[in-house]
């Protein structure tokens, strides 16, 4: 137990940190709408597109999507945190919140370009990655993420299950398992998302369509176990930059999520070819390809259907090319290799939304009082069970 005199230093410490943390959480809440900004013609443009590509055209989306501008302030914002990260945080945390603010930067940059290929498409390489970033794997060896990508398309034959499971029922797996991890969520069903699913801070959205058994184990996986435990934890930390996520947490929680999938028996060979193509769709997107002819490069060359080539290619030029979906694969490739070599271990990446490289800035914290271990530590055992017997009913 700490001394009262040591309380005392941490809640002044934690005095300090606060006006930086607010502002961190301030800028991230509008950084915030960039995954999330879908067109309002989304659906029917979506049935529109499947069907060209189905008929073996490269048809180009018609989006209606609302420009947005960021407003001086946030800008000013950025600033004064810096400013303020300089003067008063510990050295230990400082780098791991100017890198975070620095990715904020970029993030409303982006916000700024929705829309304009010519601007968005440089900032979302640097932000988020090409298939050209290395990761080093189990033997040692780094190779490119995209080396990795077209080696799993052509080793694993095209398939895809049946979807059986109406959106609602999926709902209900998602609010059981939640219930079961002990964590209160909100699940909505929204027509408008590109993903299966997606996690905010309390609430997960699905996509309102039929899916798969397999995917649907998968998604309570991934977005309860995974994401929504993150969150809980996050929400538990002293420090707020857990909760908005450090620099690089993107991709290496996704890279956890996915490993919680494959612990599941959820990671199919579909789900590792999606991984694969999204990687292909955004490199492709980066060399200039339309869209029209990475989805019909999809369904022709590799055996998607058109619904799959299309929702793959979607994602990478949502907003003129927002493309985050290398960072998947790098992210479970990287995930895998560090909790097998034990540089990492499901619930240290899951105290709140931390990068694999932000974990000896976190020890440190913890030996300075200024963040603790995860508060929920559920497991495949405590959650799967409701889900699947949902699911069966």
């Amino acid at each position: 137990m700490r001394a009262l005199h040591e309380v005392a230093a941490i809640d002044e410490v934690l005095a300090g940190i606060a006006p930086i943390d607010a502002l961190l959480l301030r800028i991230s809440r509008e950084a915030r709408v960039l995954p999330a900004l879908t067109p309002a013609n989304a659906a029917s443009e979506r049935a529109r597109l499947v069907e060209q590509v189905g008929k073996g055209e490269a048809p180009m989306p018609r989006w209606e999507l609302a420009r947005r501008r960021i407003e001086p302030v946030l800008w000013r914002a950025i600033d004064e945190a810096r400013a303020l990260a300089r003067d008063r945080l510990p050295s230990a945390l400082r780098a791991m919140y100017f890198a975070r603010l620095d990715e904020l930067e970029v993030d409303l940059a982006m916000i700024e370009c929705v829309g304009d290929p010519v601007r968005v498409r440089p900032l979302a390489a640097r932000r988020f990655g090409t298939g050209m970033r290395e990761v080093v794997l189990e033997d040692a060896q780094p190779v490119r993420v995209s080396t990795v990508a077209r080696g799993l398309l052509e080793r694993i034959a095209p398939s895809e299950e049946a979807r059986e499971i109406e959106a609602e029922t999926l709902a209900q797996m998602l609010r059981d398992a939640a219930r079961a991890a002990g964590l209160d969520l909100e699940v909505r069903i929204d027509a408008r998302l590109v993903a299966g699913a997606a996690t905010g801070d309390r609430a997960v959205f699905i996509a309102a369509r039929r899916f798969g058994r397999t995917e649907a184990r998968r998604l309570v996986a991934h977005e309860i176990l995974g994401h929504a435990v993150a969150a809980a934890n996050a929400t538990k930390q002293p420090l707020r930059i857990f909760e908005v996520g450090t620099a690089g947490s993107f991709a290496d929680q996704e890279g956890l999520a996915i490993c919680l999938e494959e612990q599941a028996g959820a990671l199919d060979p579909h789900r590792m070819r999606v991984l694969a193509a999204r990687v292909i769709a955004t490199d492709r997107l980066h060399s200039g390809a339309s869209f029209g002819e990475t989805a019909r490069f999809l369904f022709k060359q590799h055996g998607f259907s058109p619904e799959s080539a299309v929702l793959i290619t979607e994602r990478a030029h949502r907003g003129g090319g927002v493309a985050r979906d290398a960072g998947y694969l790098y992210g479970y490739l990287r995930v895998r290799v560090a909790l097998k070599n034990g540089d990492a271990c499901l619930d240290r990446l899951r105290v709140g939304r931390i990068g694999i490289d932000d974990l000896p800035a976190f020890d440190d914290a913890c030996r300075e009082g200024l963040a603790h271990a995860p508060t929920f530590t559920p497991t495949l055992a405590d959650v799967m069970p409701a889900a699947i017997d949902e699911a069966a009913e």
